[in-house]
């Protein structure tokens, strides 16, 4: 009985794969469903822009006199916090595909899609001291959501940067 327990384990954990996918899927008609967005190496471009409301607040980080809110998937917002009561809006710095942020001896580390960057950043500046690429585990090969149809990935586009929803007649893709 123990040894059928044990043969029963890979099955089971192999039920339960959150990236799998199917591309035989028949004519469903005109539906709602996800379209890959495909992006180059200008899409990759770290810059500082006016400040702008968060919208998916992540990690946030108080270094020297800035408070540092992370936008997930976009950026970072930085505000003078000399008194944080009362933070300012100083500034946001796009860094697409920017999920996660550290920071450690003055320097702030991000991902950046696959790529690992260190940023120096001042109430006035960044500047991007390094980037390492196609090191970070990252795949958005599928939709964010499940149970959903979509547009399967054409790697010939470029890199999937994002996803977004739109009619697609008969798409060929499901992701359970």
């Amino acid at each position: 009985m123990k040894h059928l327990f044990l043969l029963c384990i890979p099955m089971l954990l192999y039920g339960c794969d959150l990236d799998s996918w199917t591309s035989e899927v028949g004519d469903v008609g005109i539906v709602m469903a996800y379209q890959p967005v495909y992006g180059d190496s200008t899409d990759l471009d770290i810059s500082i822009q006016d400040p702008r409301p968060i919208e998916r607040a992540g990690k946030i980080y108080s270094y020297q006199d800035l408070l540092i809110v992370n936008e997930v998937g976009e950026g970072i917002h930085l505000y003078d916090n000399i008194d944080p009561a009362n933070p300012v809006k100083l500034s946001y710095v796009s860094i697409p595909g920017n999920h996660d942020v550290a920071i450690k001896n003055g320097i702030l580390y991000a991902d950046s899609y696959a790529d690992l960057l260190a940023l120096e950043i001042t109430r006035d500046t960044v500047q991007v001291l390094k980037r390492i690429t196609g090191i970070m585990p990252f795949s958005n090969e599928m939709p964010p959501q499940e149970s959903t149809y979509f547009q399967c990935v054409d790697a010939s586009k470029g890199t999937v940067i994002g996803w977004e929803v739109t009619e697609i007649e008969n798409p060929k893709c499901y992701r359970p």
